[in-house]
């Protein structure tokens, strides 16, 4: 019996330590930090590339936003389909510069779901 015991335990464990590394492979999430450097990761492109006229908030309050007269991606990125923010970042508009040499077509994909959600 003690040893029916013993066997069942180490297979739980044995199957619990399977289960944690593989949500650990496929995941993105930090147990230790419980930082999500995706998330993370976006943001910083966002911060490094559209911030200084969009402003850290999509707000748009920033002296280039004002000059010139970026919208507001609290509001528009609500209102505006993830493609088309893809193609806008992808190719640019009217002052706004093209990112589609310097991002990653999956850096573009999150950066237009991050704006979605400001």
């Amino acid at each position: 019996m003690q040893k029916n015991l013993k066997f069942i335990a180490a297979v739980a464990f044995a199957f619990l330590g399977i289960v944690v590394f593989v949500s650990q492979t496929f995941a993105r999430f930090d147990p230790l930090t419980g930082a999500d450097h995706q998330a993370a990761a976006i943001r910083e492109i966002y911060v490094n590339n559209c911030a200084r006229c969009h402003g850290v908030d999509g707000k748009g309050q920033t002296d280039l936003g004002r000059k010139y007269d970026v919208p507001d991606l609290t509001e528009d990125g609500k209102n505006t389909s993830k493609a088309r923010i893809v193609r806008i970042i992808k190719n640019g508009k009217q002052d706004m510069p093209s990112f589609g040499k310097k991002l990653t077509k999956r850096q573009i994909d999150a950066l237009a779901s991050f704006v979605r959600r400001l």
